[in-house]
């Protein structure tokens, strides 16, 4: 009885003991091949530190979960700073862009693109693309790029208040989960813009230069048909070709000159100077000129004005454009005035006039080349005036304004730095 009692005890014993380590080894190695896995899917192909059936294999399994946790939250923590770098990126385009899904719906824009577009503020995302951009062109874009397999042709649309000329082209993003129709949106106002200047640039010269050639030509041709013999007559036209020539060699030298203050090659001869005194002095050259219209001359200062670093020359012939300005369009019995005032870090010229001022879509554009305000472009003079007055006062490390007076008129103005800086 006794022998049966044991032997039954010792072959549970024994039973137990295998199926305990049966499975436990069964368990350990689903264990690896679990981490193994887990291993591989992250991206870590190296070799165990340490077999997981050691003296301790709970405490190696362990430390290999904890390592495999510790590469998966590493590798979370850089894909959300490529995240936040492309988002960023993304934001600072100057390019406006704007991401549309499948079903039609905004599901992203940027910086640039919030600004061309009125209705693309910070709740546009998740809204039909018709409510954001508000434009019929860019709606038929960016349906035209949703219905075919070709990206369309890109458009000129003009958008916003002031009005902006944008580039628009519209095309289908292909490897994300599902595809995205991507519209660029470039503003090229300042590039329409120079071509404009270009243009009125080109046109204007040509202008210019063509009425005192063919009175030139006409003078000549005259002349050699016989008006030569008549003395007087011949006297007059050669004061005419004279007054000619002197117009296109004054025409000429201004834009070297342009040419050269644009370009930073016009050397600046910088002294103390006392820019009150420079005034009166200019003011008492254009008082014959004045005088025959009946316009009355003044000149306004702020008392004890400190001496400014600038090239006299230069300086009176700013002023000298200025108040030839300020004399062509002020009407007979009017009044033109200088103001010389301090401003901060800097003294301020002001020419006022009391002539009809500026319309308002030209004040922008008073200084550049060959701009004149009358559309015939009857008036005397080039045109480059102005333009000469704004580099001059760039050279100075200043700058030049232009703005209609509260009670009529037009003010030009210009800042002189009381000390020099490097332009």
């Amino acid at each position: 009885m006794w022998t049966l009692l044991l032997a039954t005890v010792l072959g549970i014993v024994v039973g137990v003991t295998v199926v305990w380590l049966w499975q436990r080894r069964a368990f350990h190695q689903r264990l690896a091949a679990t981490l193994a896995r887990l291993r591989r899917e992250h991206g870590d192909l190296a070799p165990l530190q340490r077999p997981l059936l050691g003296d301790d294999p709970l405490a190696a399994l362990a430390n290999q979960l904890d390592d495999a946790l510790r590469a998966l939250e590493r590798e979370l923590e850089q894909a959300r700073a490529r995240q936040q770098q492309l988002a960023a990126l993304f934001d600072h385009l100057s390019d406006g862009v704007v991401l549309i899904d499948a079903a039609g719906n905004v599901v992203g824009l940027n910086r640039a693109a919030r600004t061309l577009l009125p209705g693309a503020r910070d709740g546009a995302l998740g809204h039909p693309y018709p409510e954001v951009l508000r434009d019929y062109e860019l709606n038929e874009l960016v349906a035209r790029a949703l219905a075919g397999p070709t990206p369309p042709p890109g458009r000129f649309v003009e958008l916003g208040r002031p009005r902006r000329s944008v580039q628009a082209h519209a095309s289908v993003l292909h490897g994300a989960d599902r595809p995205l129709v991507t519209l660029i949106l470039r503003d090229i106002t300042e590039l329409r813009r120079t071509e404009t200047i270009r243009r009125d640039f080109v046109a204007n010269v040509s202008h210019d230069l063509r009425t005192p050639l063919a009175a030139l030509q006409a003078l000549v041709d005259t002349l050699l048909d016989g008006a030569l013999a008549d003395r007087s007559v011949a006297e007059d036209f050669l004061r005419r070709i004279a007054t000619e020539v002197e117009h296109l060699t004054r025409l000429v030298n201004q834009l070297l000159e342009l040419t050269k203050a644009e370009s930073g090659q016009l050397q600046l001869a910088r002294v103390p100077t006392d820019l009150v005194q420079l005034a009166r002095a200019t003011l008492e050259r254009f008082q014959p000129r004045a005088a025959t219209k009946r316009i009355a001359l003044e000149l306004r200062a702020d008392e004890a004005l400190p001496l400014v670093p600038c090239d006299p020359d230069r300086t009176v012939q700013v002023l000298a454009n200025l108040l030839d300005n300020a004399l062509k369009f002020t009407p007979e019995g009017g009044n033109v005035c200088v103001e010389v005032a301090h401003g901060e870090g800097e003294l301020i010229v002001r020419v006022r006039d009391s002539g009809p001022g500026i319309p308002a879509d030209e004040i922008d554009r008073v200084f550049e080349r060959f701009f004149k305000g009358d559309r015939a472009r009857s008036s005397s003079g080039s045109g480059l005036g102005l333009a000469i007055v704004k580099h001059l006062v760039q050279l100075h490390g200043g700058r030049v304004w232009a703005e209609n007076a509260p009670g009529g008129g037009a003010i030009v103005g210009f800042s002189l730095p009381l000390a020099e800086r490097r332009t």
